[in-house]
């Protein structure tokens, strides 16, 4: 489908400028020298691929007769080579079970850092559901593109191409043309086992031969054997800074989530997503290891800190329907209070709608903490930050241009403003922000507060 974007607009972020280049997939960051800031977030919250294999309706080469059905009961289609039950996998997968990866999908002399899961940042609201591998060359003058590698062998399944427009008048300035190319790939080892990637910008190798005509916005069902660190295409600018990385096992369930079917309705992918590392071999562990900026355990991130009857987790307004994707500015109803994904000893507050766009802020005195929070507590102010992300081991400021160990998170700046929150049932929750006041100029709620659920 297509995305279109909106109208720039400037970001303040851990004390510097930026460009917020908002699109209902996601956002990209950069500041006036075209660099990217300390969290850079590539257009995209859906995979393409999973798109493809759940929706009947999805766009494809292929004539109704010759198309393998997607799901059990879609009709009008080849029913053969139905993906087993249980799993997410494409019609004609083979096997079950979970698979390892033996290939860094960017070379190691390419890679700038990885970003783990569970970051919020712009529209992603809620802890974004896959990793970042930044790359070298799209901070470079002029910047370059790096290839990308297929993680281990396997099949890839199904491949996407997205054609997003620049806004008119961008401030972004060359590196964005008018419309360029966001290409998707998904890689199955088996059935229940995968890794997808997206904001590639242009497939290459054996794979661009195998894909063929691929029309924009659209995504299509394929059976290409790949090996274990063979090019399949290329990332950078302008599409982003490298490239998203989902890792799912459909065995693995994420038992974080109070209310899983308010995922698994429009994005089922996100309770099954594991640690890259974790199922990665040595030494491709430890070189990849070596670029991560979380410290924490899980190094790869983590989405699921739900606890029921406490106010730690996400949170959707009453009346929203707790969409979880959809069209531009479903996010607008969602609330996230939960550890920062690079440093988790930091409390985040993201917003679907502060003072008119979402944003994100560190508690300043770190105090209470949401997963201490009952019916029992009463009224909790929470003084937001702006999030500065610093080195723990020489205090510099991290300003994403490099890599820098043991990175931390704290709240930055003067008061931004009180967030005042109250849970009135196990699942419910009373929420309104003051902008511009600190927590001794807010008393209680008024005619501003809105009712929140999960």
């Amino acid at each position: 489908m297509a995305w279109s974007w909106l109208k720039a607009k400037p970001l303040i972020l851990a004390g510097m400028a930026f460009i917020l280049i908002s699109g209902i997939g996601g956002t990209i960051l950069v500041n006036g020298s075209g660099n990217p800031p300390p969290r850079t977030v590539a257009p995209r919250t859906q995979p393409e691929g999973i798109a493809a294999q759940t929706n009947a309706n999805a766009p494809s080469l292929l004539s109704p007769s010759q198309q393998t059905c997607a799901t059990a009961t879609t009709t009008g289609c080849d029913r053969r080579n139905l993906p087993p039950a249980g799993s997410n996998g494409s019609p004609g997968c083979k096997g079950k079970g979970k698979a390892t990866i033996t290939a860094s999908p960017i070379a190691l002399p390419d890679l700038l850092y990885i970003q783990p899961m569970g970051l919020e940042i712009g529209g992603h609201v809620t802890p974004i559901d896959h990793g970042y591998f930044y790359i070298k060359g799209a901070i470079a003058k002029p910047p370059t593109i790096a290839p990308v590698y297929a993680p281990f062998g396997g099949n890839v399944s199904v491949v996407g191409r997205t054609i997003r427009n620049a806004a008119p008048g961008s401030t972004a300035g060359a590196q964005v043309p008018a419309s360029y190319d966001d290409d998707a790939v998904t890689i199955e080892a088996t059935c229940t086992f995968r890794v997808r990637y997206s904001n590639m910008v242009k497939f290459g190798g054996g794979l661009l031969q195998a894909i063929g005509e691929l029309r924009p916005n659209q995504n299509k069902p394929l059976t290409y054997a790949v090996k274990a660190g063979e090019l399949i295409g290329y990332t950078g600018l302008p599409t982003a800074y490298g490239i998203d990385v989902w890792v799912e096992n459909d065995d693995t369930t994420l038992t974080g989530f109070v209310k899983p079917a308010q995922y698994a309705a429009a994005e089922s992918w996100k309770l099954h997503m594991i640690d890259l590392y974790d199922n990665t071999v040595e030494p491709v562990k430890s070189q990849l290891l070596a670029f991560a900026m979380r410290d924490a355990n899980p190094r790869f991130g983590k989405i699921d800190y739900y606890i029921d009857g406490k106010l730690i987790g996400s949170w959707f307004k009453v009346g929203s329907g707790a969409s979880m994707h959809g069209a531009e500015g479903y996010w607008v109803g969602h609330l996230s209070i939960v550890p920062d994904g690079n440093d988790p000893t930091q409390i985040v507050i993201s917003l679907g709608d502060y003072q008119g766009q979402a944003q994100q802020f560190a508690v300043v005195a770190q105090q209470p903490d949401p997963a201490s929070v009952d019916q029992s507590t009463g009224l909790v102010k929470y003084e937001l930050g702006q999030i500065q992300l610093y080195s723990a081991t020489t205090g510099q400021v991290w300003g994403g241009q490099q890599y820098l160990p043991h990175i931390r998170a704290r709240a930055s700046g003067p008061v931004a403003g009180t967030i005042l929150v109250q849970l009135t049932g196990m699942r419910e929750l009373k929420m309104e922000t003051f902008p511009n006041k600190t927590a001794a100029q807010v008393s209680g709620f008024d005619a501003g507060a809105l009712a929140y659920e999960r």
